[in-house]
């Protein structure tokens, strides 16, 4: 795997690779500074509390880091988020979208481009609704009864994400102060009813967890990386891995070489990470010394939830 020469880099202790939504926020933060700064690479760094992201190329100090991320997070057109409040929606209308970011993409610009890649797909739409079949990813309801869904939160999240919360996110131990809308990526926000004290609807901070605003902020962003293609008529996400008919998993590695961007977009969707039994020799190699899996679960027709991730 390809390295360049030291410089200064950053560890983000608040960032977990072990927590999916850590890891996608990680990818997040690469993401959002490579359209600032090119040469910014990525990598993992062993600690007394796990994996940790190590970021080259941006400078050593946490505030300027945080102020600088949290502009580039604010100049961040959320423009495909504005096509419908639900996820997903009639597949004409994203063919129509589909249609329209092709003429404007570049080269120097397919941040829209890759976001509806991180959608879903137009083809083979639902037989019950004509919808298009979107990303796994998509683990809230696609309306709530305000007809609001992923697209909605995340532009609410966006909104609500403050340098103060780019800071507790990033790089220290999480608190879950925030309240906000969840896009359930973190295993934690499994706060099933049959498990809670009291009627979730009518819960506040004090009765259980909260979130993250930033770590959701920035896994939003990271849905760019993880295109939803065919396979035969069915859409699958970059990332997930089905085994049997019924269980899903969401698969990711974790790399020891601090490496480009580019580099990284092409781990994420190594074949070899989903494959039974997973050849961590064969994965070390490359500098990929950890590979993580967790379940994707669905504990009712609205909602899914992520389990705690494990070690394959």
């Amino acid at each position: 795997m390809p390295t360049s020469e030291p410089t200064s880099s950053l560890l983000l202790n608040g960032l977990d690779g072990s927590n999916p939504l850590g890891f996608l926020a990680a990818i997040g933060v690469a993401v959002v500074l490579k359209d600032m700064s090119p040469n910014i690479r990525l990598g993992w760094r062993a600690t007394g509390s796990g994996w940790r992201p190590s970021v080259e190329g941006y400078g050593e100090d946490e505030e300027d880091f945080s102020k600088n991320l949290l502009t580039a997070l604010q100049n961040c057109p959320m423009t495909v988020f504005d096509i419908d409040n639900r996820m997903p929606f009639d597949a004409v209308k994203f063919s129509d979208a589909l249609r329209d970011v092709q003429c404007r993409a570049s080269i120097y610009d397919r941040r829209d481009a890759d976001f509806l890649a991180g959608f879903g797909t137009e083809l083979y739409p639902t037989e019950r609704n004509g919808q298009f079949q979107d990303s796994s990813f998509r683990m809230v309801r696609s309306g709530d009864s305000a007809g609001q869904g992923l697209p909605f939160y995340a532009k609410d999240i966006r909104k609500r994400t403050v340098l103060d919360c780019i800071q507790r996110a990033v790089f220290h131990t999480w608190d879950y102060r925030d309240e906000s809308y969840s896009l359930r990526w973190d295993p934690i926000e499994d706060q099933r009813y049959a498990l809670r004290w009291r009627d979730p609807s009518k819960s506040g901070l004090a009765d259980g967890p909260g979130t993250m605003l930033a770590a959701n902020s920035l896994a939003v962003e990271a849905l760019r990386w993880f295109p939803t293609l065919l396979i035969g008529n069915q859409a699958r996400t970059t990332g997930f891995q089905r085994l049997g008919r019924r269980e899903t998993y969401f698969v990711w590695p974790i790399w020891t070489p601090v490496v480009g961007m580019d580099t990284v977009r092409s781990l994420l969707a190594l074949d070899d990470l989903h494959k039974n039994p997973v050849p961590l020799s064969s994965l070390s190699k490359r500098g990929i010394e950890d590979v993580y899996r967790s379940q994707r679960i669905q504990q009712n027709q609205y909602y899914s939830n992520f389990t705690v991730a494990v070690p394959v």
